[in-house]
Order: structure tokens, then sequence, then C-alpha cells
């Protein structure tokens, strides 16, 4: 099997004036749930063989807050890529997939539409929206780049439990 999880970046300070989309760091709440969130996925066991995530501030502050919850190192995240930046879900499904013909084990962090829409594609799952720091595991018997044929295992936000 080849899992591929799927990471929305933690809340964003839309507060300070001037601050490029691209700069935006993590408000209060993105700080704190972020640890959280790496907790639940560390009791889980999970350990990616390649994190891939979007170069913008909240991706890197979420994934430092992710790697103090235990669920991954800093060293992990293998992969920054400019694409991944606001991607479309195709985009984040090519990335996903040439990772997935290597590793066992991808993590994808990135942002909305286009983590929501690739849900949608890869599992036919109807979120309507993967929130900040959503997490959605999806499961592959088989990577099939032109037609993706996922099963959904899990969906997580900070605000279940």
């Amino acid at each position: 099997m080849k899992y591929l999880t799927l990471i929305r970046h933690a809340k964003s300070d839309h507060t300070v004036p001037g601050t490029a989309d691209r700069d935006r760091p993590l408000n209060e709440r993105g700080r704190k749930d972020a640890p959280t969130m790496g907790s639940r996925l560390s009791s889980l066991f999970l350990q990616p063989d390649i994190v891939l995530a979007s170069p913008a501030q909240r991706v890197r502050e979420t994934l430092t807050g992710i790697a103090a919850g235990g669920a991954v190192t800093v060293s992990q995240v293998t992969e920054h890529h400019d694409a991944l930046y606001l991607a479309e879900a195709e985009v984040l499904w090519d990335f996903a997939a040439s990772a997935l013909m290597e590793d066992d084990e991808v993590w994808l962090v990135a942002h909305n539409p286009g983590l929501t829409e690739m849900v949608e594609q890869l599992c036919g799952a109807r979120l309507e929206n993967v929130p900040t720091l959503g997490v959605v595991r999806i499961a592959f018997e088989e990577v099939i780049v032109e037609s993706p044929n996922g099963t959904l295992v899990f969906y997580d936000t900070p605000k279940s439990r």
C-alpha cells in the first residue's frame, strides 16, 4: 500500500498590514493547533518517507509546529516547491504521484482550494472544504497517475476532538 497524507497549513495571521500573502505567519490559534495535530499524528505512528511542502511562511511554521508535536522532524521536510504555493489539484497530484512512485508514505502540506479539490478527485470524498490544519489520509493499492483511485483512511481537524 501507498499512503498520501494531505495537510492544509494552520490558521494564518491576516492582521499584519503590507504582508505579502506568501509571507503571512501563523496566528495564535495556528501556533497552538499545529503541535496538537502533530501529537495526534505522532500517536498514530505515521512517519513520512518524504514531505513535500509549499514554501509559504505559514506552511513552514505549520511544519515546525507539527514537528514540535512529535509527528515529523524538520529534517524530513525535504522538499519545498514554489509550484505547490496555491497550486491547483492537478499540480498537487503530479507532485504527490511522482513521490508515491518512489516512496510508500508521502505527506504534502499546501493550500486550498487545491487540497480540497484533490481529495475529491482522488477518493470521491465530498468534504466541501479542508479547513486550516485539516489532515486527510488516503491509501492507494496502486498509483495510477491518469486515474487516481484512492481510499479515504481518515480525516481529522483541530476541532474534531
